[in-house]
């Protein structure tokens, strides 16, 4: 988190409801590109995020919570990508690399799980996703945050461990299966986990070609597109895809592709919202 970023933290739907509407976050004017979206982060959904209510209240709440996320985790990503581009601009011109880049360099590769001179792979897997395939998939794994996944263990995205000490354990789990679905801190850890997944996990490998293919094109990211490479997310793989193809498509998610953050947190009064 940037210094004086809000983290909001909720008690209630309702209060939830309030705070968004406090943080002025108009989803009309963030589709049509003319509007911001602001740079404000909440911590976790509230317990009773499954209520009744609206179902377009209950999606415009859904996407204000779980969108500013999704830009927070690329942004980091994209910092880490341009000093990954200023090193290696370095070693192509001096060969020379300072010991405190060199150091972070093979942090990097030790995270992204590549060799600290494979500059090429590592381009390929230090870069931002889509936000209208994070969205989409953060919808069909949480249920629109109802799930209890999402609302007791901050998971938007149905990420698996084999350590049910670690998450959750489905209800629907097979007879013999031994994966939970894993809980997180909060909610931007489980984006962050999701954008590193998608990053560096083999399963992922078309994903990632076909956004290097798009990056080279100098074309935006399509989602549509690029949702088609996700076959190995589910067991259900090609009526997965569809499932998100149909999500993107019904709710117009493509139309916050070029979604950006506020350049400045936001000011709140709500007691609930704290600063760190």
């Amino acid at each position: 988190m940037e210094i004086g970023d809000p983290i909001i933290e909720v008690a209630s739907a309702a209060a939830l409801g309030r705070t968004l509407g406090e943080a002025e976050c108009d989803l009309k004017s963030i589709r049509r590109g003319s509007a911001r979206v602001p740079r404000f982060f909440v911590e976790s959904l509230p317990a009773d995020f499954d209520k009744r209510m609206a179902v377009d209240k209950r999606k415009r709440m859904f996407i204000r919570t779980v969108l500013p996320l999704i830009l927070k985790a690329n942004e980091e990503v994209l910092a880490e990508r341009r000093r990954l581009v200023s090193i290696e601009e370095q070693l192509s011109s001096s060969h020379y690399i300072h010991p405190i880049d060199l150091f972070w360099l093979e942090q990097l590769a030790e995270k992204y799980r590549v060799s600290p001179d494979d500059f090429a792979t590592l381009l390929r897997r230090v870069d931002a996703v889509s936000p209208t395939v994070a969205l989409a998939q953060s919808i069909e794994e949480s249920g629109w945050g109802r799930s209890r996944f999402a609302r007791l263990g901050n998971a938007l995205f149905g990420q698996r461990v084999w350590s049910e000490s670690g998450g959750f354990v489905p209800e629907e789990r097979a007879e013999g299966e031994t994966f939970a679905v894993r809980a997180f801190d909060s909610l931007l850890d489980s984006v962050r986990g999701y954008v590193l997944n998608l990053n560096r996990h083999y399963a992922y490998a078309d994903f990632r070609h076909m956004r290097a293919q798009m990056r080279a094109n100098a074309t935006e990211l399509d989602g549509g597109r690029l949702s088609e490479t996700l076959v190995n997310y589910s067991e259900r793989r090609w009526g997965y895809v569809e499932a998100i193809r149909k999500l993107i498509a019904s709710n117009r998610l493509e139309q916050f592709e070029n979604a950006r953050l506020a350049t400045e947190p936001v000011a709140m009064n709500d007691t609930l919202v704290a600063s760190r």
